[in-house]
Parts: C-alpha cells; structure tokens; sequence
C-alpha cells in the first residue's frame, strides 16, 4: 500500500489485547470519564507513571495524536484513530445498510444489524467534543430515522459546537414530517447534507444507484429538506454512463430545488463496487473538460458554486484549476514517486492510496 499523509492503523501488542471497544487517547493522565472509556499512550515503557492504569506503549502512535482523540481497538492487535484532532477530515461510519446499490459504491452495503455503529458514534462525538465538523456516513445513515434524530439530540446537547456533515442518498426526507424533525434540530446546530443526484433524469439516476425509483424519491427529498431549510450539497459523481448529464443537473439544481449551498463533483474512487465495475464506469477527467466548463458557467450564471473534488491538478485544464479541492482524507490520500519534483504538488490534491495498477491514471508532472 502507498505511504499515505497520515496513518490511522496501528498496532498494539499481544499482552494489552484485553484492551477491545472505542477509547479516549490520552497522552498524560486520565480525567473524569466522559462517555468512553480512556486509555494513556505512552511513547517508552520508562515513562509509563501508574502501571494500573489501562495503557498502550507505542512511540509511533504517541507521536501521531493529540490527547483526547478517539480510537477504536480491538482484541487482534489493531488500533485505528477514528477521530482526530490533527486530521484534514473527521468521519464516522453510522451504518454498513443501505437502500441502494450503487454501481461505485466505494462501501458496499451489507445486510444485518448493525445499530451498534450508531451507538458507539453517538459515544464517540460526544466524548471528542469538536470545535470542527465530523462526517457521518454509511451505507444510508438515515435508515435510522428515530435512532438518528437522538444521535442529533445527544449532540445538541453534550457537543453542541461540532458540526455535522452527512453522506446521505436523499431519500429518507421523501417523507416530509421525517424532514421536519431534522430542520427543528438544525436551529440548534451547524448541519449539512450531501445528497448525489447522478443524473437529470430517472431512468440514468436509478441504473446507476441500482435501485427502482429511487430518482423520484431522491428528487422529492431534495425539494422537502431544501423547503425546510436543510443546507444541501448536492453531489456528482461522472462516469461513463452518465457524464453528460452534469450540465443538466446543474440547471436542474437551480429550476426545482432550493438551498443547494453548492454542487460538488467527485472523482470516482477504486474501492469497494468501483473496483469491480471500473472498466465499465470510470472516465478520465480529460475525456470530458466541456462538461465540466459548461456546468460551472451554469452555475456561475446562478450563483451557486460548483467544486471538483478528488482530481490531480495535471488531470484538469489549467483553466479549471481554480475549482479543484485538495479534499481526499489524509488517512487515505498519497502522492506517487512522479510527483515528488512537481512544482504544483503543494496545490494539489493529489491520489487515492487505493489507486494502484489499473487504478492508477498515470500523473501528467508540471514542472
């Protein structure tokens, strides 16, 4: 695997596997407990000061985190810093359920229960209390509906300065007193949705997501959560099938919904379905810049901001550089040995560590 900007995977050793769950990372001394059990890293068994307390002994991730980031340990050896203060991005998996099925699913879905997840993000947010926003995500976070709305009342009330971003697919806020209850909640905290909406028409949009009618249930929840005053980002991603169809969305976006605060395009990444589906769907970005350009004049014209996210700056015009977001987290986001002369390399947001072999579209060094 590629050396990313930051690991979050770690590993501790065989005598401190009684150590299994969600925990507080502390780097000095333990406090009063807040939600989640807490656990002091230290960087040499020499510094270790109260041999009682529960402890990992790891320079390597002492040195990775700041006191009270949250990770998730269990029983084989392995630690994963889930919430991190010295992150670019912060985002917790809600739910592996989902009622599409995604052609490019970088998370394929799952079948089961699995409401722990929740259970255990409600802990983690709270005992992390950010000053910052945190993703959910899933799967299809909303699936939850009443489940969900507590995680945003136990929020409002012990992290009330942390903002939240969720991936949703749209359609739970087809049912407008549902749509209600998320709107009441936003007047107590900051509260974004991204919802994708792959395509201008029906037939496109539920090819793609895998799921029968899900374009007009997507398109109806759009319309009742930017009515109720949801802040929305509406997503794209473009592919083979369905790029064309940017423009389209774009103008859709301004003549039938509201509240759109921008529209986001993302570049396909090799995970989960992707990979599977990746001859079939994936578009180099230079197959396609006039779709671009003419979706971001659209845009322009209505005053809603259109951003690409996840694409190299060599894999743009020069023109669209101005668009680009350097936005790939940086537990998983890698420059390639190409690059390390790349006198745009600062500017630029580089690759998916996912991105080997086939995946990887060869970078184009500015120099």
């Amino acid at each position: 695997m590629p050396e990313v900007l930051r690991n979050d995977l770690f590993e501790h050793a065989a005598d401190e596997s009684r150590l299994n769950g969600f925990y507080i990372l502390r780097k000095d001394q333990t406090r009063i407990p807040t939600f989640l059990p807490q656990v002091i890293v230290y960087e040499h068994i020499n510094t270790v000061t109260d041999p009682g307390i529960p402890a990992l002994i790891n320079p390597e991730l002492f040195r990775a985190i700041e006191d009270g980031d949250i990770a998730s340990i269990n029983s084989n050896g392995k630690i994963r810093v889930i919430l991190s203060r010295r992150a670019n991005h912060n985002t917790l998996l809600l739910t592996e359920r989902c009622d599409n099925r995604c052609q490019f699913c970088s998370q394929p879905p799952k079948d089961g229960d699995d409401s722990w997840l929740l259970e255990q993000a409600i802990q983690a947010i709270c005992a992390f209390s950010l000053d910052g926003e945190i993703g959910l995500s899933g799967g299809e976070p909303l699936l939850y509906r009443d489940d969900f709305i507590r995680l945003l009342d136990t929020t409002i009330e012990h992290a009330p300065n942390t903002r939240l971003h969720v991936l949703t697919n749209g359609r739970a806020f087809a049912d407008l007193s549902f749509t209600k209850s998320i709107a009441k909640r936003t007047e107590h905290i900051s509260m974004s949705f991204g919802i994708p909406l792959y395509a201008a028409n029906s037939a496109i949009h539920d090819r793609l997501v895998g799921a029968e009618g899900a374009f007009n249930e997507t398109v109806r929840g759009i319309i009742n959560a930017g009515n109720s005053g949801i802040n929305i980002e509406l997503r794209f991603i473009p592919t083979s099938e369905n790029a064309q169809e940017l423009p389209f969305v774009a103008e859709y976006a301004n003549r039938v919904f509201t509240n759109i605060n921008q529209i986001s395009v993302m570049n396909m990444e090799p995970m989960g379905w992707a990979r599977k589906n990746w001859d079939q769907l994936y578009l180099h970005p230079l197959k396609y810049p006039l779709i671009l350009e003419n979706a971001a004049k659209i845009t322009r014209q209505n005053s809603t901001p259109l951003y690409l996210f996840n694409y190299p700056l060599c894999h743009l015009p020069e023109h669209l550089h101005e668009l680009s977001v350097q936005s790939i987290s940086d537990w998983k986001n890698y420059y390639p040995e190409e690059c390390s002369s790349c006198s745009m390399k600062s500017r630029c947001g580089g690759f998916f560590a996912s991105a080997k072999g086939k995946f990887l579209q060869s970078p184009q060094r500015y120099v």
